[in-house]
């Protein structure tokens, strides 16, 4: 791409003299734009290989460019934001991952679209033979941190696959200039925009602003299901099952919208909460608009083209399986609603984030036995309803709060009473009459002063006006409550699976496994540190883990396999379907709770008052005279006339207290 400099005009970032106007190189061009008079380089080691992707050299900015990959600072030495790179990358482990990189091709293609809509100048450039995008911006006259934070923090809850760090970091913050080599011999090659954009800044901090309110418009509910749809939508296309309206739209987005990876996934996280299946969602990504991703592929080149019959199934299985996860996860969440008090939310993600950190810095408190991991998981899923709730006092059952976790009731409500006694929760008020306990996480949370615990959502704290203040704006609070939520979720769904449930390789393996999700890889010694347990144990496991695949050898340790094989492991265990069957026998645990409590009922109220039951030769048994009224048949008695619980369990698992079973159950009157 051979360009003069002297064609520039001089309003650009401190140039350096000396650069040749023959032909512009990648050094050359580093020269032109970079806001420091020195770059980072990588360092060979003892062999002369660059194997580690960091940059602990220094090099000056000359005629003579540095024989290794080079990164450019985005910030000038006064700690002005000269450029913006976005970092879109879909690596595990330091390995690409096809799913991943195709991921953030679509999420850097979307963000390009948003910018060409506010008219803003960028390039987009693939970092490297391995596919992943650097989409970047130079900056008129510079931006300081907190003009560029808005953006960053909007950035990072909208596109999961941006390393945002160096947009928040004016010290160290650097990235790879366009046309610069990489360690694997690739170069970044620039796909849209022209240099000249970066060597003459035309965005101003009034550009930044817009570009945050626009991303902030269309960034993903906490509830990602309920998301806007990401483009125009089909209003002729109708599904072959019931959806969400939220779910509908996703469903008829045109051609998957603006990012159709992302829509392609809100389609299955909609379909899970909706109950369907695999076989469902096979039928409706063969019409669906919004399911283009599971038909097409990018090419990186602005098209799309199919993809094969075992590519395109194979990924849809493996998203399937990663929604279905997610929605047992949200399934026992309550409606969505925002948060009037502002400073409550203000407290509970301080504290969450408290909470974690406290994590990180003392694993030993947390996994010295099984019953301490079992509690730390507890308290994580117990923090996850209140950042999605938004209210420090919340209601959760041993059968909510077990499942989320991959844990039983039992010890769902085993650790909840120890965490209770060691002061980390607090029970608000006990179980009755089919309502779940309420919970209040108050060892890590601090109260503010004259904080009261919030009453219903409709009814705030009274103003006054000593009240404290929120410090940080609206938009950072929730963003950064989104993160946290995406963090939290991470972590239990990742360890949220049939093998590693106690009968399977049991909880623990499945902490280290997700940790090896967040870490490219981890020793035997590193790994017990996190987990806080002894190396011995350590070891023990990850050799179980070993000997299912799941874990490959790594130069620095182990690391995860890049195939998943979950599933035929616990196949192998006899342990699949473990957390399905728990799920649907709790589920007739509450519904059998519920008939006995309607019995109940019905056994204490006045003969006159009770209600009518239907005829036996009536087919229509069951009725709802009013909204939300549910009329049972009669509880099952054995011969002495006492309640028959054993035949009430299998009569709800049989389906026949379904008003829609063709056989029903008619109580005594039969």
């Amino acid at each position: 791409m051979p360009q003069s400099i002297a064609d520039f005009t001089p309003d650009a970032p401190k140039k350096v003299c000396g650069v040749s106007t023959e032909q512009w190189t990648a050094w050359d061009l580093t020269r032109r734009i970079s806001p420091r008079d020195q770059v980072r380089v990588m360092k060979r080691d003892a062999y002369g290989r660059i194997d580690e992707n960091n940059y602990p050299s220094i090099h000056r900015v000359g005629p003579v460019g540095p024989t290794t990959p080079w990164a450019m600072n985005l910030a000038d030495d006064t700690g002005l934001f000269r450029f913006l790179c976005f970092d879109f990358d879909g690596k595990i482990q330091g390995a690409a991952d096809a799913e991943l990189m195709e991921q953030a091709a679509d999420q850097c293609d979307a963000l390009s679209r948003t910018l060409d809509e506010l008219s803003i100048e960028h390039v987009v450039c693939q970092s490297s033979g391995t596919g992943g995008r650097h989409l970047w911006i130079a900056l008129q006259g510079g931006a300081t941190k907190s003009n560029v934070a808005p953006v960053a923090r909007a950035a990072q809850v909208t596109y999961s696959q941006l390393d945002f760090g160096m947009l928040l970091n004016t010290v160290t913050g650097a990235a790879r200039p366009p046309l610069s080599p990489h360690r694997d011999g690739s170069h970044s090659t620039v796909l849209r925009g022209t240099l000249a954009s970066l060597a003459t800044p035309s965005t101003t901090t009034a550009d930044l602003a817009a570009l945050a309110r626009l991303l902030e418009e269309r960034k993903p509910a906490l509830r990602a299901q309920e998301s806007r749809p990401s483009g125009p939508v089909d209003t002729q296309h109708r599904g072959h099952r019931a959806l969400s309206v939220a779910g509908a739209a996703h469903m008829a987005t045109i051609d998957g919208g603006s990012n159709p990876s992302w829509t392609g996934f809100m389609c299955l996280l909609s379909a899970a909460n909706a109950g369907w299946t695999l076989q469902d969602v096979e039928h409706a990504v063969k019409k669906a608009p919004g399911m283009e991703h599971y038909r097409t592929k990018n090419t990186g080149r602005g098209s799309r083209r199919p993809r094969s019959a075992g590519e395109a199934r194979a990924r849809l299985e493996r998203q399937w399986n990663v929604a279905v996860q997610y929605a047992a996860l949200q399934r026992p969440l309550p409606a969505q609603k925002t948060p009037e008090d502002l400073t409550e939310l203000d407290a509970i993600v301080t504290g969450v984030a408290d909470l974690l950190e406290r994590f990180r810095v003392n694993p030993g408190r947390w996994g010295a036995t099984e019953a301490t991991s079992n509690q730390q998981t507890i308290l994580r899923a117990l923090a996850y309803l209140t950042l999605q709730t938004g209210k420090r006092v919340v209601a959760a059952s041993i059968r909510d709060l077990g499942p989320m976790a991959g844990l039983g009731r039992t010890t769902a409500a085993t650790a909840l009473t120890a965490l209770a006694e060691a002061g980390y929760v607090e029970r608000v008020t006990a179980s009755d009459e089919g309502n779940a306990a309420e919970w209040r996480l108050v060892s890590t949370f601090s109260t503010t002063p004259r904080t009261v615990r919030p009453q219903p959502l409709h009814n705030p704290r009274p103003p006054a006006a000593d009240l404290p203040v929120v410090t940080r704006s609206a938009a950072e609070l929730f963003n950064t409550r989104a993160a946290l939520v995406a963090q939290l979720e991470a972590q239990l769904t990742d360890q949220r699976h049939d093998l590693f449930t106690r009968r399977g390789l049991g909880h623990l393996a499945g902490k280290l496994y997700a940790l090896l999700k967040q870490h490219p890889s981890l020793t035997v010694d590193t790994a017990a540190r996190l987990l806080g347990v002894t190396a011995r144990h350590t070891a023990t496991i990850l050799g179980r883990l070993r000997r299912h695949k799941l874990l490959v050898g790594h130069r620095d340790g182990w690391a995860r396999s890049k195939q998943d094989l979950r599933d035929q492991a616990a196949k192998i265990l006899g342990v699949a379907g473990t957390l399905l069957a728990r799920a649907a026998r709790y589920r007739v645990e509450r519904e059998v709770w519920a008939w006995w409590q309607a019995e109940v009922t019905t056994m204490n109220t006045h003969p006159r008052h009770r209600p009518k039951r239907r005829h036996v030769s009536s087919r229509p048994l069951f009725e709802a005279s009013n909204a939300g009224e549910r009329v049972w048949p009669r509880y099952p008695r054995a011969s002495n006339n006492l309640a028959d619980h054993r035949s009430a369990l299998e009569l709800v698992a049989a389906g026949n207290l379904n008003p829609e079973s063709r056989w029903q159950y008619l109580g005594d009157a039969a």
